[in-house]
C-alpha cells in the first residue's frame, strides 16, 4: 500500500515542486524590480487566488467523480462528466474575468492600503493575471482528471514542460530581452498566462491517450451533480482566500519591508506545502477509487499511510528550511532588513509543516470518499478561530511576527482535529457518488 501511494504521489510532488520552482523563479527576477514591486506580485498573488476558487466546485467535484467512476470501472461516464464540466466552466471563468479584470484597482487597494507604489505594482500584475482564468481553468481541470485515475506521470511531464516554458519567458518579458517590450510586473504575469495556455492542448493529448478523452456536450447531466459534490470544497477554498487576503492585510499595514519578507518566504515555503497538495490529491484519488469499488476499509488504509508518508517528507523539509533559513532567503532580499524578516518567516513556516501535513492529506482522504462538508467545516472555523482573530490580535505586540505566530498554531491545531475526525468518524462520513 505505502508502494502505491508511493508510486502516484511522487510525479505529484515533483510536478508540485517545479510549481514552486516557476514561483520562486518569479519571485526572484521580480525582486530585482525592487522591494515596491515584489510587495505589489504579493498583494496581486493572494487577490488571484481568491478568484481562481471560481474553479474548485469544478474541479474537486470532478476528481472525486472521476476518481469513482474510474474505481467503477464506468469510463463513459468520466468521459461525459469532464467535458461537461469543462464547458460549463469555461462560460462562468469567461464572465468573471472580465469583470475583475476591470475593477482590479479598487480591489488592490482594499488590499494594499496606503502604499502607492504597490497598489500600481499589484494591478499591473493582477488585472493581466486574472485574464487567464478560462485557461487555467481547462487545464486545471484536465490535470484533475489525469490525477484521479492515477495518470500523474502525464500530469508531471505536462506541469515541468510549462514550469519551463514560465522560466524561460519570464526575463523575456520583465526586462525586455531579445527586442521585446519591457513590461515589468505585467510581464511576469503574461508569462504565467503564455504557459498556462501552452497546457490546454497538450493535457487534451494526454486524456486521450489515457481513455478519457472527453465528450463534449451542454445535456446538464453531470455538471449538476460535480458542482454540489464540489460546492462545500469551493465555499472553503472561498473562506480560506478572504481569510487569507484578510491575513496579508494584516501584514501589509506592517509596512513595506514586511509585506515583502512574507512574499519571499512564502514563495520558498512552497516548495515543502506543495508536494502537501501532492498528497492530499493522493489521498483523494486513492481513497474516491475505493469507495468507488465499494472497499471503504481498505480506503481509510491507504488514507493514512498517505498522511504518514506526506509527515514524513514534509517535516524533513521543513526542518532543511528552517536550519538554513537565512541563506535560502537571502538572494531573494532587496534589503538585509528584508532577508532578516524573512528568516524568521521561514523558520515557523518550516517547523509547522507536520501539522499542515496531516491537515492537508488526510482533509483530502475526506473528501476522495465523497464528504467534502466536513474538511469545509474544520477549516474555515479553524482558520478564522486559529489565525486571522489571533493575528489581529497579535501584531499588535509583535508586528508581523506575531501574524506568522498564529498561522503556526492554526496548522498544528487543525492537524490534531483532522487527525481524531478521521480516525473515528472516517467509516461514517464516506459515501459513494457515482
Amino acid at each position: 500500500m505505502v508502494r502505491e501511494v508511493i508510486r502516484i504521489s511522487w510525479p505529484m510532488v515533483i510536478s508540485e515542486l517545479s510549481d514552486s520552482l516557476y514561483s520562486i523563479t518569479d519571485t526572484y527576477f521580480v525582486s530585482k524590480l525592487g522591494t515596491a514591486a515584489l510587495a505589489g506580485v504579493g498583494v496581486g498573488s493572494y487577490l488571484s487566488w481568491l478568484f481562481f476558487v471560481i474553479i474548485i466546485p469544478f474541479s474537486i467535484g470532478l476528481l472525486v467523480y472521476v476518481a469513482q467512476s474510474y474505481g467503477a470501472r464506468e469510463l463513459h461516464k468520466a468521459r461525459k462528466a469532464i467535458g461537461e464540466t469543462i464547458i460549463y466552466s469555461l462560460l462562468v471563468t469567461f464572465i468573471v474575468s472580465q469583470l475583475v479584470h476591470y475593477n482590479s484597482l479598487p480591489l488592490i487597494s482594499l488590499i494594499a492600503g496606503p502604499n502607492p507604489e504597490v497598489i500600481e505594482n499589484g494591478v499591473a500584475y493582477f488585472s493581466m493575471r486574472i485574464l487567464g482564468l478560462p485557461l487555467l481553468a481547462t487545464a486545471f481541470l484536465m490535470d484533475s482528471s489525469l490525477r484521479a485515475i492515477g495518470a500523474t506521470k502525464y500530469s508531471m511531464v505536462a506541469i515541468l514542460s510549462s514550469t519551463t516554458l514560465n522560466i524561460v519567458l519570464d526575463p523575456i518579458l520583465i526586462f525586455g530581452l531579445f527586442g521585446m517590450p519591457s513590461l515589468g510586473v505585467k510581464g511576469a504575469a503574461l508569462a504565467t498566462v503564455l504557459s498556462i495556455a501552452y497546457l490546454v492542448p497538450l493535457e487534451f493529448f494526454f486524456l486521450k491517450l489515457t481513455g478519457i478523452a472527453p465528450r463534449f456536450s451542454f445535456k446538464e447531466k453531470y455538471v449538476i451533480k460535480i458542482v454540489k459534490l464540489g460546492a462545500p470544497t469551493a465555499i472553503e477554498r472561498a473562506i480560506h482566500s478572504i481569510g487569507g487576503n484578510a491575513y496579508i492585510a494584516f501584514i501589509a499595514r506592517c509596512g513595506e519591508i514586511a509585506l515583502a519578507a512574507h512574499q519571499i518566504g512564502i514563495r520558498i515555503e512552497s516548495f515543502i506545502y506543495m508536494p502537501g497538495f501532492a498528497f492530499m490529491v493522493a489521498a483523494s484519488s486513492l481513497v474516491g477509487q475505493r469507495i468507488g469499488s465499494g472497499n471503504i476499509n481498505e480506503a481509510k488504509k491507504v488514507c493514512w499511510e498517505t498522511a504518514k508518508v506526506a509527515t514524513i517528507v514534509m517535516t524533513l523539509l521543513g526542518l532543511v528550511a528552517a536550519i538554513s533559513s537565512y541563506y535560502i532567503v537571502k538572494p531573494f532580499s532587496p534589503t538585509e532588513k528584508v532577508a532578516e524578516l524573512a528568516a524568521i518567516y521561514l523558520i515557523l513556516a518550516g517547523l509547522s509543516e507536520p501539522g499542515l501535513a496531516l491537515a492537508m492529506t488526510l482533509s483530502g482522504g475526506i473528501r476522495g470518499g465523497g464528504n467534502t462538508v466536513v474538511p469545509m467545516a474544520i477549516n474555515a472555523i479553524g482558520l478564522y478561530s486559529f489565525r486571522i482573530i489571533p493575528a489581529a490580535i497579535l501584531i499588535g505586540f509583535l508586528g508581523v511576527i506575531g501574524a506568522w505566530t498564529a498561522m503556526f498554531i492554526d496548522v498544528y491545531l487543525r492537524g490534531i482535529i483532522f487527525t481524531i475526525v478521521f480516525k473515528k468518524f472516517f467509516t461514517k462520513l464516506a459515501k459513494k457518488v457515482v
